[in-house]
């Protein structure tokens, strides 16, 4: 079922994304629990020349060096005026770039109405581009789904089916041919960017694998770290579904079939198993396929188009 985070809190920004950025909390440490409802970052330039129209208070606030520039140059009374204003409106919290230290009315109105101040090493665009990835990719759309996330021949490939169809012998299969697994058994699909349905590995699971008939198996163990990778776009789903007789399997492959994660639409092929029928070698294909369909080949149009144009040639 998809599910989609409604807000996050300071403290958990911070214990996501802080080591990575070196954020630092200075004051307002009481306000470590205020939510953040939007995944945009604002630089509240406008605001604190005294326009307060249209401001995004639900967001994160940067402050760059325009706008550390433009407090340094204001009077004491007018500093206190304008950004106490802004924290009157429970903004989630301010974060400054550079590395520069906030005035002392700034440090005082922080800790009077509980609003974090971050200090942040990098520059202002870095601070706000890795700040709204992490927000956005916590807001993004979400479902866990039960298969097998591979990455075969750079394709990122979902495979599904019932249970005790071999979905995981498949994957097992795959590995030992070359190919990457990012996770078995729960794979979680986050909307990534607008436009990527991603698939994530389980942080429980890890790369551990349950072959039935021996049992949990670690497949960085097994075979090296080249073979696990933590997440991929998903470039199409595999379908595994038992053989049957009286199904009428695609035989051309000229239809696209798709099938909807999180809002898009992914191709899907449906792989029928039965004994004797090497499916990791139909999945190997399978990706090779897609990917020259990515560039523009597409074989059995191709190969349709051609017959036609010989028929009536005779």
């Amino acid at each position: 079922m998809k599910s989609e985070k409604k807000s996050v809190t300071v403290k958990e920004l911070l214990d996501g994304l802080g080591d990575e950025m070196k954020f630092k909390v200075i004051s307002g440490f009481n306000g470590l629990q205020r939510s953040i409802t939007a995944a945009e970052v604002n630089r509240p330039g406008l605001a604190l020349a005294g326009y307060y129209e249209h401001f995004a208070k639900h967001r994160l606030q940067v402050l760059g060096l325009v706008e550390m520039d433009y407090l340094k140059n204001i009077s004491s009374s007018e500093h206190s005026e304008r950004l106490g204003r802004l924290m009157q409106m429970r903004i989630p919290a301010f974060i400054i770039a550079r590395n520069f230290i906030p005035l002392p009315e700034t440090v005082a109105l922080s800790n009077k109405y509980n609003v974090p101040i971050i200090r942040a090493p990098g520059i202002t665009m870095r601070v706000v581009n890795k700040t709204s990835m992490w927000l956005e990719e916590q807001f993004s759309p979400s479902t866990k789904v039960h298969g097998v996330l591979m990455e075969v021949y750079g394709m990122g490939v979902l495979i599904t089916g019932k249970a005790s169809v071999g979905k995981s012998e498949c994957a097992l299969s795959l590995v030992e041919r070359g190919h990457i697994l990012v996770g078995d058994d729960v794979v979680t699909l986050k909307l990534t960017e607008g436009m990527f349905v991603t698939g994530y590995a389980n942080p429980t699971i890890g790369h551990h694998m349950e072959i039935r008939g021996i049992g949990i198996i670690n497949i960085q163990s097994l075979y090296g770290v080249k073979s696990i990778r933590m997440w991929k776009h998903i470039d199409f789903v595999v379908t595994l579904e038992e053989w049957q007789e009286d199904s009428n399997y695609e035989r051309l492959g000229i239809d696209n079939n798709l099938i909807e994660l999180l809002g898009m639409e992914i191709p899907n092929v449906l792989i029928p198993v039965k004994p004797g029928r090497d499916v990791a070698l139909l999945i190997e294909t399978a990706a090779q396929n897609e990917k020259l369909k990515k560039l523009g080949f597409n074989a059995a149009r191709d190969f349709n188009e051609h017959l036609i144009a010989s028929m009536k040639k005779k």
